[in-house]
């Protein structure tokens, strides 16, 4: 009787779950036509992303803004963000879908028009032009217009209640710690210590520990790229995890670190100062990384990427006022990791005595 119950309660409560679901209204969002856009008509659509705090979405506004007194109406893509910049400009193809993280972030309107310029991060932007790992680049179309400065740095910490001070001893005393950010950085560490992924499972520990897991305390290191003390939703959980738990950071030699350099084209040793975050209490040597850039497609009107270069410049005093710490560096604007710059863009940088060679 107790197991007929049982069955019929399962299901009950599977029906009323279903139910409830069924009757949750899905989060709006739409598709909506924007009318004509591109240069043409001074109404191009830049790949930008989300406006809660997103790089690329800031920035976004930014050359909107500073674009508007030339007569330019910019039409940002909210939803263009990630990897997606690059090939959506470089194919003048049209924005995908909105997807979950969309709506997460608070984008649910996606605009039915062709990409004609973008922002991305300095990286991505070599990538998608020279290639990686060997690969050739699939998108040679794309051409810089400015490069902004943005810092952000590669940091790892165990939890002091750990004692952990080093990687040695996790390996002397096979201990099972759980690690947040298993990238190519963290397995390049654990192979300078002589430790493999499969060590760490099979003391105990795990690779891959989720942020959402780490939030809840579940870690014993935390490692990652995008280290800051900035809100944006790629560093804040940096913010939220030095802040809610102890931590000790980790200072690595330096030809680890040049080891972990050569992966990335825009990574550099550096020194993160005392404070940066709650429990950098001391200078640490490390690695950073910085820029983002905003580029535009061989075909742009020389006049085109003139005026954005020129806006870029006059404008760009406003970049203190947004959460990242952007600056214009009059020596590295024009210069990204052999990335074309766009003729147009050229011959502003060379007016204003920026580019003499």
């Amino acid at each position: 009787m107790r197991t007929i119950q049982s069955g019929f309660l399962t299901r009950f409560c599977c029906l009323t779950a279903f139910i409830l679901l069924l009757s949750i209204p899905a989060r709006a969002q739409e598709t909506i036509d924007v009318g004509k856009t591109g240069w043409d008509v001074k109404r191009p659509v830049i790949a930008a992303a989300c406006e809660i705090g997103c790089p690329w979405g800031e920035l976004g506004e930014y050359v909107q803004k500073a674009m508007k007194p030339y007569g330019y109406s910019v039409i940002l893509c909210r939803n263009c963000n990630r990897s997606l910049g690059p090939k959506l400009v470089s194919t003048k193809d049209v924005p995908p879908p909105l997807d979950e993280i969309n709506l997460n972030d608070g984008t649910n309107v996606r605009i039915n028009a062709k990409v004609d310029f973008g922002i991305t991060s300095s990286a991505m932007l070599s990538s998608a032009y020279n290639g990686i790992g060997g690969k050739p680049g699939q998108y040679r179309n794309l051409r810089l217009i400015a490069k902004l400065e943005d810092p952000y740095y590669f940091l790892v910490a165990a939890r002091k209640e750990s004692g952990i001070k080093d990687f040695a001893t996790i390996k002397q005393k096979k201990l099972p710690v759980r690690i947040v950010g298993s990238d190519g950085a963290m397995l390049a560490i654990l192979n300078y210590y002589g430790i493999t992924p499969a060590d760490i499972e099979a003391w105990g520990g795990k690779m891959r520990v989720s942020n959402e897991e780490a939030i809840k305390g579940e870690f014993d290191i935390f490692s990652g790229f995008m280290a800051s003390p900035a809100l944006n939703p790629e560093s804040a959980i940096w913010t939220t995890i030095s802040q809610k738990y102890d931590l000790y950071f980790f200072e690595f030699p330096e030809e680890l670190l040049k080891q972990i350099a050569s992966t990335s084209v825009d990574a550099e040793l550096i020194e993160v100062h005392h404070s940066l975050l709650r429990g950098v209490n001391r200078r640490i040597k490390t690695l950073g990384r910085s820029g983002e850039s905003i580029f535009a497609r061989d075909d742009t009107p020389d006049q085109a990427a003139y005026d954005l270069a020129k806006a870029i410049d006059e404008n760009h005093g406003d970049l203190k006022w947004f959460i990242r710490i952007y600056t214009y560096d009059p020596l590295t604007v024009y210069k990204n990791f052999g990335v074309p710059l766009h003729p147009g863009a050229e011959k502003y940088y060379r007016e204003a005595g920026y580019l003499k060679n």
